[in-house]
Formats: structure tokens, C-alpha cells, sequence
């Protein structure tokens, strides 16, 4: 019975943008940290192994953002 009197209640104005919002933000600061851990992991290794040039920290960074993107295309595809 408690169902049915949720199901009859009208959903508030914006209450669907409020999720939205809240998944895309995520998915933002998901993001971001995902770029932060591969930027310091990769000047950490940098520094262990002494490169001349940053290349751990270019792959990292670059794997991390290749991995977002994925990780993003299908949260925006899964089903709600």
C-alpha cells in the first residue's frame, strides 16, 4: 500500500537534473583523480629511474586519460 501511494506522489521539478548533475561530477572527479595518481606515480618512477625525459609520466598520464574516456563512454551508455 505504501508503494502505491509513492508511485501517485508527482516527482519534484529538477529532481532527475539533480541526479545528472550528480553522475556527471563524479564522473569528473573521477576523473581528475585518475590524472593525479598517474601524474605523481609517474614522476615518482621518473625520479627512481632518473629518465631524461618524463616518460613515465607522459604513459601514465596518457593510459590514465585513455581509461577515463572508456570508463565514461559506457557509463553514459549502461541503462538507468
Amino acid at each position: 500500500m505504501e508503494n502505491d501511494l509513492n508511485e501517485d506522489k508527482p516527482k519534484q521539478p529538477g529532481e532527475g537534473s539533480v541526479k545528472q548533475y550528480m553522475k556527471y561530477s563524479g564522473m569528473a572527479f573521477q576523473m581528475i583523480g585518475a590524472l593525479v595518481l598517474a601524474a605523481w606515480l609517474g614522476m615518482k618512477l621518473d625520479e627512481h629511474f632518473q629518465t631524461e625525459n618524463p616518460w613515465f609520466t607522459i604513459v601514465l598520464l596518457l593510459l590514465a586519460v585513455m581509461a577515463s574516456m572508456v570508463l565514461i563512454i559506457l557509463s553514459l551508455n549502461k541503462k538507468q
